[in-house]
């Protein structure tokens, strides 16, 4: 089955949340939406989880039979049948399901421009390389001149160019297929750490899964779950390499008996200033709720990083193709411009 998209999946979480918090079961609520939903994928996720749970299976149980949803949701909704908050964990992914919506917007309107530009750019370049100087060069031959050196350079970059594209793009052919054979083993993983790695939105992988992390994190402890096993559950949300590996250390040095705050410190998994917070909280009685407030801050932290890599990356390309521009008519435009006036 096809996947729900992330605007589908913030509905259906909203909607039931509304419902299963006005009373009705689970049964009740997926009845009462899929009669609401036009013949679509949705639809028929639908009636497949609604058939389900009539059989018996829980919520999240069915959502993965459906094959229809991320497996971020499939466990947060497990958790929150687990510890008797699914309507507030459905609001919350419902929020969540939102905002990675409006990141997804915002990245794909703040790329298309610049996206453009440079492919405008790169044809404008091979037309010089490949149709106009070839022109020039035969005209100046025959007239017993030689293109400037420059212009010979950037021909002669041009035909490696097309030797340095072909081999791109098989080691991207060859990148693609070991991508693809990775993401059937572990869907989520792979692109995951494949996203964690790219310089450009490292920083905004990280706060989206210290995000997850601290989200899922309170929700175990306003459960009342003990720390060390509220990590480990944590543990297992989290896709994030570099971020799971933290968590795994910090489960260590608490169940080693180490205070959470301290241990958050020496993982560096939170800002020194939210792990302070947390152990203030758990000092007073109140951790649950200094971890929630710590959720939210890393929700901010987010959209904050987010803007700041959409603010970065526009002026980027744009000073990247002004730069190209600027050299090619520098260095092939106004040396022919100046051989054509010898000429004449």
């Amino acid at each position: 089955m096809k996947k729900i998209s992330g605007n589908e999946c913030a509905l259906l979480c909203q909607q039931l949340a509304m419902m299963i918090s006005s009373g009705l079961s689970c049964e009740e609520g997926l009845a009462v939406i899929a009669n609401d939903q036009p013949d679509t994928e949705m639809h028929d996720a639908l009636l497949k989880m609604k058939n389900e749970v009539e059989l018996g299976e829980t919520l999240a149980e069915s959502l993965a039979k459906t094959e229809a949803f991320d497996s971020y949701m499939i466990r947060m909704v497990q958790i929150g049948e687990q510890t008797g908050y699914l309507d507030q964990v459905l609001e919350a992914l419902s929020q969540y399901y939102q905002r990675m919506e409006k990141i997804r917007i915002n990245l794909k309107n703040a790329l298309t421009y610049p996206l453009i530009l440079l492919i405008m750019v790169l044809v404008v370049v091979g037309v010089i390389l490949f149709k106009v100087l070839p022109v020039f060069d035969e005209v100046l031959r025959n007239l017993g001149v030689s293109l400037p050196i420059s212009a010979q350079m950037l021909m002669q970059a041009g035909t490696a160019l097309i030797l340095a594209a072909a081999a791109v793009a098989v080691l991207a052919l060859l990148g693609a297929a070991w991508i693809g054979w990775r993401h059937i083993r572990n869907p989520q993983q792979s692109l995951t750490a494949l996203l964690a790695g790219v310089p450009l939105i490292r920083g905004v992988c990280r706060e989206l899964a210290l995000a997850q992390a601290a989200f899922a994190l309170s929700l175990f402890t306003r459960s009342g779950v003990e720390i060390s096993e509220a990590l480990q559950g944590v543990e297992s949300l989290i896709e994030h390499p570099a971020v799971k590996k933290q968590i795994q250390q910090c489960t260590q040095k608490v169940a080693a008996g180490e205070n959470l705050d301290r241990a958050l410190l020496d993982c560096g998994l939170f800002k020194e200033a939210y792990a302070r917070m947390i152990g203030i909280g758990l000092r007073a009685g109140r951790g649950d709720e200094m971890i929630a407030q710590v959720a939210q801050r890393y929700d901010e932290d987010t959209e904050t990083a987010v803007n700041q890599f959409l603010n970065t990356i526009e002026p980027l390309m744009i000073v990247l193709l002004s730069v190209i521009v600027g050299a090619i008519l520098l260095s092939v435009m106004l040396p022919l411009m100046n051989i054509m006036s010898s000429i004449g």
